[in-house]
């Protein structure tokens, strides 16, 4: 009997142990796939694989590197404009160069703020495959990427790969609020 017994509980304890603990990053991918819903869903994430991490250091010096190349864009368009005596196309110019320099100089402030906390990681970058039912449809497997912060938060989820950090920058504590500010000032 103790021997029945024995068997019994290691045959348990291994059913126990293969149970597989759903994967965090999945289930945060599957909430942000499924967060407009309405219908029933069963949406499965599969060949979940982490492609890069980056770091807060290069999240800042892709965003500061955008504002750089528009305030030099922007300059020269300017430059033109005042040049072909276009007054109303030269003053829409300026005033988005003072919104881009504004960013510029908030982001390299951000930065300098963090200090050691920008060789943190900010984001991982995942692809994976996704399908499954929505409603009463079979939903095709499809391709996808997914950037995802330690915390678990789904920055991006894109179908191309090349959209993947278009929104990333959202990551830098404050620049969502400074981006927030421009439209608040647009509506006074």
């Amino acid at each position: 009997m103790k021997r029945l017994t024995l068997i019994l509980c290691t045959v348990l304890a291994v059913c126990a142990c293969a149970q597989k603990e759903p994967d965090p990053v999945a289930e945060a991918i599957i909430a942000e796939l499924t967060k407009d819903l309405d219908q029933p869903f069963d949406i499965s994430v599969r060949n979940l694989q982490m492609l890069d991490s980056t770091t807060f250091a290069t999240e800042f010096q892709r965003r500061i590197s955008i504002y750089d190349t528009r305030l030099q864009q922007n300059t020269e368009r300017m430059e033109k404009y005042i040049r072909q005596g276009m007054k109303k196309n030269a003053t829409l110019m300026y005033d988005e160069l003072k919104k881009d320099t504004r960013i510029y100089n908030e982001l390299i402030g951000l930065k300098e703020m963090m200090g050691e906390d920008t060789l943190k990681i900010a984001y991982y970058d995942y692809s994976f495959a996704y399908g499954g039912k929505v409603g009463s449809s079979k939903l095709p497997d499809k391709q996808a990427y997914a950037t995802v912060t330690p915390e678990g938060k789904v920055l991006t989820c894109v179908s191309d790969q090349r959209d993947l950090h278009k929104a990333t920058g959202l990551v830098i504590p404050g620049y969502k609020e400074l981006l927030d500010s421009f439209k608040e000032e647009a509506k006074e």
